[in-house]
């Protein structure tokens, strides 16, 4: 792909995420996209077939902005345990504002009776995320302080740990919690993780 084709799909998308975000799926045409991209509603076609390809290339566009915060790796200097804490904070700030959230509320309310989108939002979001959470638990160095049979579950246990009701109340518009507030309960959450799967003498 040409570097000047790559620029112009990028800002499509950057646009289109800002116009789906602000007005809703429904509400957002590929008009209004075409009007502040320039070019042709021809160029948009070409690039994503129609508007649902155009909002599953914005999925996929924004979903692969969590790798980095889930790509955890041993860190010299900090332990498991800050680590884990590092990562609940990153992650909640991730799921819970846009363009994560917005993106998520709205593959909820619009696709929910649609199986292409919705798949396509778990598969190059949280599935691919969690997997290198799960890697990240069975690696050894998290193995030489923690004791976790199952990754997958184990995984599942620390998200749900750190989420708590906060992404519920994320999408009923209700920010998260004051840091003080928050710091402590994501150091519970690791806390209540280390009790699970802590090596005895640990």
């Amino acid at each position: 792909m040409r570097p000047s084709t790559l620029e112009k799909q990028n800002k499509i998308l950057e646009i289109a995420t800002e116009l789906f975000l602000a007005q809703g799926y429904k509400e957002t045409s590929l008009d209004q996209i075409v009007a502040q991209t320039g070019g042709s509603k021809q160029t948009l076609y070409r690039y994503f077939t129609n508007k649902e390809g155009l909002f599953e290339a914005v999925l996929v566009a924004n979903t692969k902005k969590v790798d980095p915060i889930f790509a955890l790796s041993e860190t010299e200097g900090r332990s498991l345990q800050a680590t884990l804490v590092q990562f609940g904070h990153d992650y909640l700030q991730l799921v819970c504002s846009n363009p994560i959230l917005g993106l998520f509320r709205i593959v909820s309310n619009d696709f929910h009776a649609h199986p292409t989108i919705p798949q396509a939002f778990w598969e190059h979001g949280p599935c691919r995320a969690h997997a290198n959470l799960v890697r990240f638990l069975d690696s050894e160095w998290a193995q030489q302080s923690l004791a976790i049979p199952d990754a997958q579950r184990a995984c599942e246990q620390l998200l749900a740990l750190f989420k708590q009701d906060h992404l519920s109340l994320a999408l009923l518009g209700q920010p998260l919690p004051e840091k003080a507030a928050l710091d402590g309960q994501i150091t519970a959450a690791v806390e209540a993780f280390f009790m699970l799967y802590q090596r005895e003498g640990m």
